[in-house]
């Protein structure tokens, strides 16, 4: 049970890890076999593109679960703390809607990805997938900063 409960909390990082991992591993392997045994693996240039994809959509969920967004805060920081929650709750919508257009326009491009990949014919679908998977976590993850927020303009104190 603890180890569900770890990979429910640790599942974006867990997704990046590996894909990172798997994409240097690749990717190292790749050059080793093209310049020294002058042999590229044909797969691994392609399989390197669709990790990193994979590694980027992960990135920004976990961006997104740690508050570590690139932000333009100039205004936000000299704000009272009330009106900077009424402020970020405003933005979480905004995200929000976004996210939603992103979990239905991602299903829509799995839906009319129906080829194989070039080289490693794996269905287009499966590296498309990160696009509503991610919006789907983003979402998850704003819906927790707007209680926090919502919290906060209520009189109560953030976390």
């Amino acid at each position: 049970m603890e180890g569900l409960r770890y990979t429910a909390r640790y599942f974006e990082e867990i997704v990046a890890g590996i894909f990172m991992v798997l994409m240097s591993i690749t990717t190292f392997s790749n050059v080793v076999a093209r310049y020294i045994f002058n042999s590229p693996i044909q797969w691994a240039e392609e399989f390197s593109r669709y990790a990193f994809i994979w590694l980027v959509f992960m990135g920004a969920v976990i961006c997104t679960k740690v508050k570590r967004h690139i932000i333009i805060d100039t205004l936000v920081v000299f704000m009272p703390a009330r009106v900077k929650a009424a402020f970020q709750l405003i933005v979480g919508v905004l995200v929000i809607g976004l996210m939603l257009v992103m979990v239905y326009y991602g299903w829509v491009l799995i839906g009319s990805a129906t080829q194989p990949t070039s080289t490693l014919k794996v269905p287009q679908y499966v590296v498309y997938l990160c696009v509503p998977l991610s919006a789907l976590l983003i979402l998850v993850r704003s819906f927790e900063d707007i209680k926090e927020n919502l919290r906060m303009l209520a009189g109560g104190q953030a976390r």
